[in-house]
């Protein structure tokens, strides 16, 4: 597949015109008391997916990346809740993403129970449906040590210029067997085979005030948010190895990480960038333990960091952005360094309501294998109700 300028304009074109009858407000409400209302939404991303290695065939795929529904509400003015159902291709069945109940009735900040984000990375924070790449780089993706949503209770406070979360969990690991993945999961996930508990921490310092976890600059005063974020997992060691069922023998006993990112707005500039570390130790009675695989070295040690830097601009105000950016994984087990170059372009029908976004991504030495390189282009349709 040749992707030319003629190629990209014409789709986006022809999407935008299909579109234009279905744009619509984020959410509808249904009922609304007082302090009472529940509302339904959600949100449809049509994906095209089309995959060039340089060393094996080219593969694509036109799929549902996620189809998400979701009703929400609150009883007091005090409380919220929230439950939200993927029935996406990402998964084999219908999967539970953010379910939660938050209480605010306290003198300072609010309290959240339930299936929800762990404070950690902005990248992950920041969702789906406000991303400026059609997928989230290595900092924001759960494959490679970054919690995601999990079982827990968390604190939130902020004041004009700073919040701070703390939260204590219950996070799931999904296996894998080249242990090239540090992948969590969360206990609603059908992908979780073991499980550890959790506390993690965040603080964003944002000197020019608050703004939201949106990427891509609608012509916004400047803002500017800098955020330092920490976590702890243990394996509470409740599947033994060699007993048949449920058996699981690649299990990681401890693992830490820590980061900092960074965002900035002004007018119709947008940049986000960020640094994780990672440490992940195999327990002493995994099979693989004293044998390098994946990311995992001789000692049973997977230490690895993650980079990121991107940015976009609106060529056309509030209407078209184009989008750069570079992320890297480096492992310590790995003799490369696999890094991502992406470029792209989105097209806003109404800002992240409806947009369509074309990615291509330019991959080098993937999961640390030299010469391993792999273009992907990715065109997304996204709508939300």
């Amino acid at each position: 597949m040749k992707l030319t300028l003629a190629n990209v304009s014409g789709a986006l074109v022809g999407a935008a015109a299909a579109a234009a009858p279905m744009l619509a407000a984020a959410g509808v409400t249904l009922y609304e008391e007082g302090d009472k209302y529940v509302e339904i939404g959600g949100r449809l991303q049509a994906q095209y997916m089309r995959v060039d290695p340089d060393q094996r065939d080219s593969e694509d795929d036109f799929f549902l990346r996620r189809l998400r529904l979701y009703v929400e509400g609150s009883v007091t003015k005090d409380t919220y809740g929230i439950w939200q159902v993927d029935f996406g291709d990402s998964s084999d069945d219908p999967e539970v993403k953010d379910a939660y109940i938050r209480y605010s009735g306290l003198s300072v900040g609010h309290i959240t129970v339930g299936n929800h984000y762990v404070p950690f990375s902005r990248e992950a924070l920041t969702s789906s449906k406000r991303q400026q790449f059609v997928e989230r780089q290595f900092v924001g993706d759960h494959n490679y040590g970054v919690p995601d949503r999990e079982m827990g209770i968390s604190y939130t406070a902020k004041n004009d210029t700073l919040i701070g979360q703390v939260g204590v969990y219950q996070a799931g690991i999904d296996p894998d067997s080249s242990l090239n993945k540090v992948d969590f999961e969360s206990r609603v996930s059908s992908d979780a085979e073991y499980f550890g508990n959790l506390i993690a921490g965040r603080v964003d310092f944002n000197p020019f005030g608050h703004f939201k976890l949106a990427q891509g600059a609608f012509g916004e005063e400047m803002k500017l948010g800098i955020g330092i974020n920490a976590f702890t997992w243990s394996n509470d060691e409740d599947v033994d190895f060699g007993t048949g069922s449920g058996e699981v023998e690649d299990q990681y006993e401890d693992i830490t990480g820590a980061g900092i990112d960074a965002a900035f707005r002004s007018g119709y500039l947008s940049v986000d960038a960020a640094y994780q570390s990672f440490s992940a130790e195999l327990d002493a009675d995994s099979a693989s333990f004293g044998a390098p695989t994946g990311m995992v070295d001789a000692n049973g040690d997977a230490d690895f960091e993650t980079y990121m830097v991107k940015g976009g601009y609106m060529l056309v105000p509030s209407r078209f952005e184009g989008v750069l950016g570079y992320s890297a994984l480096d492992a310590d087990a790995w003799d490369e360094t696999d890094t991502r170059i992406s470029v792209g372009g989105n097209y806003f029908l109404n800002k992240h309501n409806a947009k369509i976004q074309v990615t291509y991504e330019f991959g080098q030495d993937i999961e640390g294998v030299d010469g391993d390189d792999a273009d992907t282009l990715y065109i997304q349709f996204q709508q939300v109700l």
